[in-house]
């Protein structure tokens, strides 16, 4: 990883940062994200964090070249890693 080491990473996207990002790649479970003005970040969206209307419909991810913003839901320091979650968590609108 350049720029940043992870120690500056998480102190500068601590959890419950808002980020905003760019889809790079796009898998079937989730979205790796490029944040703005920091490439070297490596952020994360699942499919289960993805919840961008808050009611859990279209289960879909973003596509690759799509704009994304979230708040920094965990920091996996495994990984290198902050996981990003979209919306509202999907438990907290169930009836």
């Amino acid at each position: 990883m350049t720029g940043k080491t992870w120690r500056e990473i998480k102190a500068t996207y601590p959890i419950g940062a808002r980020v905003t990002g760019m889809v790079k790649v796009k898998f079937q479970h989730g979205v790796f994200l490029e944040l703005d003005g920091a490439p070297e970040v490596r952020a994360f969206v699942d499919l289960l964090s993805y919840n961008p209307n808050g009611d859990r419909q279209g289960f879909g991810l973003p596509e690759v070249g799509e704009i994304v913003t979230g708040v920094v839901a965990e920091l996996v320091d495994r990984d290198q890693q902050l996981r990003i979650r979209v919306g509202a968590p999907f438990w907290k609108n169930s009836d």
